[in-house]
């Protein structure tokens, strides 16, 4: 087979620290001895967390969550004096890229420099290279949006006056991969301090040296794992042409067991109907949970976000959260009429009041992050307003992820699905813009449940799940901020009835899997399982007086059971996301966790994805 052609990139564009240069060392040095200074805490988990941000990015997280007491140029000018002493004594190059600059150079091939540290930093560096190494150097303070947007990327090509698209780009954090790959560019992950799982739209190789040279225009450079391989493979030939002439069976890879899949984050909602049970679920399993969102904030005007009761009804469970070591993240929802939150984020100044707000509420709880869940826009406000609000909804989160960033919070975003990348009514919800979201949040939470909401049925069916989340996929650049929401509930429904019913007989009702279990026992019901839906369903009778009225009803109750809360996990794992959250905690039986307890990855762990 004759080999791919590559076209010759017009510039090839470089991230700096991790990718040419390994200070990332130093930076964290710096960190720990700037935190210490000012009595505080720190750990290697806040600190790879801030691997390729913007500078007052970071700065800013120093000092919310490092308690450094200090204006953040100031932060940020420590932290440089630091690292800048560090390499004046020693330039610590990455393997392979003194040499790939040169060849660069020799092929007349432009370099930029594109770097999120500040210029003084980055000439300390450049100064150390060969003259015109770098064509063009950005540096992320002559830049308004630092990386994961696009701008430094694009700048770099303007300046250079090539198109982004053109180029290459190396990186070696998900910040950075993420601006590149936003701005167009060909982009090569050359993992560091931070391993960079596979994605979509770009390609993860493990150094320098194994970087093909005909991808950036400088003539292939077979490695040394790929000599080996060469030579192999005759060998095997040879090994399986004398072992099937003397009637040997040789298995080859085929024939074994496909390699394990990682284990995956696990996050989960805490809706506050069932604060006890989800404090004591946090309380057990916390340990497990990478993320926590209070569910009962309600905004019901741009400047009114309100939790039922107040902030103080959520102190015992943040409180337990916290113990536990996970992130608290509460989550918002939309309490306004329909197409009231769709005016708010048409008006520039409300909009930005209600960013305001949110940013405040986040400040004033010390939260690790913000939740968005308006769903009034799928299920109120109607499809011919969607056109006009989808732009709208992307134009809020640019400006709230700005304000919870520069905070060092996260965003994260709870969405009900979508089935592929149109505008059609087959599409989904559509509304939300998937592609645009991926730019600005740092989790899409999929809300892939309530698939049968007008008649008895499944509530999730796998293979809808599944659909589901490559959509998702397709749409999303990076494939590890995708998070599926598993249910841990069922829905029972009125079948049939006999009699006259009184007044407060329930209808259709949603059950949690502790009432789901508790009316079995009680009715003495059988579930049956589906392996196609990988849910279960019973039956029962149920009889209802009040000594005027009486009836039979004949329910039927759909739900994800124990092992459909698995196979639903193993969705996530196989597809490779970003992690489950579980609607919801305080839902759960013991039965859900010891199914799937197995899966859930350990914080601070970074596993790349097969």
């Amino acid at each position: 087979m004759k080999p791919r052609a590559v076209a010759r990139p017009a510039a090839v564009l470089w991230d700096m620290d991790g990718t040419i240069v390994d200070t990332e060392p130093y930076w964290i040095e710096c960190e720990y001895e700037l935190v210490a200074e000012f009595g505080g805490q720190w750990d290697q988990e806040k600190a790879h967390s801030m691997v390729g941000n913007d500078l007052r990015v970071s700065a800013a997280i120093l000092r919310d969550q490092g308690g450094v007491d200090l204006p953040i140029d100031d932060i940020v000018n420590r932290l440089l004096d630091g690292v800048i002493s560090r390499i004046e004594h020693r330039v610590p190059w990455r393997p392979g890229a003194r040499d790939t600059l040169t060849a660069l150079r020799k092929a007349g091939i432009p370099c930029a420099l594109v770097t999120m540290s500040w210029s003084r930093f980055a000439d300390a560096v450049v100064r150390a290279l060969p003259p015109g190494t770098f064509d063009v150097v950005v540096t992320g303070d002559e830049v308004v949006h630092g990386k994961p947007h696009p701008e430094p990327y694009l700048a770099a090509a303007d300046r250079l006056g090539v198109l982004a698209k053109d180029c290459v780009a190396i990186e070696d954090s998900p910040t950075g991969i993420r601006s590149a790959v936003a701005a167009g560019c060909r982009t090569f992950a050359v993992p560091n301090v931070i391993d960079i799982p596979d994605g979509r739209g770009y390609t993860v190789v493990r150094s320098l040296q194994e970087l093909d040279g005909s991808e950036l225009g400088i003539g292939a450079r077979a490695t040394n794992a790929r000599r080996r391989r060469s030579r192999l493979f005759p060998l095997l030939g040879l090994l399986m042409v004398v072992a099937l002439g003397a009637g040997v069976a040789i298995a080859t890879r085929s024939d074994t067991a496909a390699p394990p899949l990682d284990d995956v984050p696990f996050s989960g909602w805490a809706p506050y109907w069932v604060l006890p049970e989800a404090t004591a679920t946090v309380g057990t399993y916390g340990a497990k949970l990478h993320e926590v969102s209070p569910f009962g904030y309600s905004a019901t005007g741009a400047a009114d976000i309100n939790f039922p009761g107040g902030d103080d009804q959520i102190a015992a469970l943040v409180t337990t959260i916290r113990q536990q070591g996970a992130k608290v993240i509460p989550a918002i929802t939309d309490g306004m009429p329909a197409g009231g939150m769709a005016a708010v984020l048409a008006n520039p100044t409300t909009r930005a009041e209600h960013v305001r707000a949110i940013a405040a509420l986040a400040q004033r709880n010390n939260f690790d992050g913000i939740d968005i869940d308006y769903e009034q826009f799928a299920f109120a406000d109607g499809r011919a307003t969607w056109a006009a609000t989808r732009p709208n909804w992307v134009a809020f989160l640019d400006e709230l992820s700005t304000a919870l960033h520069v905070a060092g919070r996260l965003l994260t975003v709870s969405v009900p699905p979508i089935y592929d990348s149109d505008r059609t009514a087959d599409s989904g919800y559509w509304v939300y813009d998937y592609a645009a979201m991926g730019d600005h949040v740092d989790r899409i939470r999929i809300m892939a449940y309530d698939y049968s909401t007008d008649r008895p049925g499944p509530l999730a069916p796998v293979d809808w799940v599944r659909t589901s989340v490559k959509a998702a996929k397709k749409a999303v650049a990076d494939d590890s901020k995708l998070i599926l929401g598993v249910p841990l509930y069922g829905r029972n429904w009125v079948t049939g009835t006999t009699g006259t019913c009184p007044g407060d007989t329930p209808g259709k009702v949603d059950p949690n899997m502790r009432e789901v279990a508790e009316l079995i026992t009680q009715y003495g019901a059988t579930a049956l399982r589906s392996a196609a839906t990988e849910e279960s369903m019973f039956s029962y009778q149920r009889e209802s007086n009040d000594g005027v009225n009486a009836c039979t009803q004949t329910r039927e109750v759909h739900f994800v059971d124990a092992a459909g809360v698995r196979a639903r996990v193993d969705v996530a794992r196989e597809q490779h996301i970003g992690g489950v959250v579980f609607w919801a905690l305080g839902y759960d039986t013991p039965a859900e966790w010891a199914a799937v307890i197995d899966l859930a990855r350990p914080r601070g762990i970074i596993v790349p994805n097969g």
